[in-house]
């Protein structure tokens, strides 16, 4: 008898110790997918944030080249503008000395 309920010990405390050793390698299992999981997630978010970055360095590249050339011809309008009122202003000048 003796031999018996220690066997039935060593057996249920055998049953125990596989059944938490199971649920522990499925738990890590599981937490080892999903952290898979979340890794392909966050690489393919990166590699869109990336080509998004890409996009909008181009982007800014083309404003910066569009935005020079406005201020080229805000600078040519400046010059013509200035010229147009130096011309007024000789013509002004001239009408207004007695002949």
């Amino acid at each position: 008898m003796m031999i018996t309920g220690t066997l039935i010990g060593c057996v249920s405390a055998t049953v125990a110790v596989l059944g938490f050793a199971f649920s522990r390698y499925r738990e890590f299992k599981q937490d080892t997918e999903a952290l898979e999981r979340r890794i392909g997630d966050l690489q393919s978010e990166q590699k869109l944030l990336k080509q998004r970055l890409d996009k909008i360095e181009n982007e800014q590249v083309v404003l910066e080249s569009e935005l020079k050339n406005v201020q080229m011809k805000i600078n040519e309008i400046d010059v013509k503008l200035s010229r147009v009122l130096t011309i007024l202003e000789l013509q002004h000048e001239k009408q207004q000395r007695p002949a």
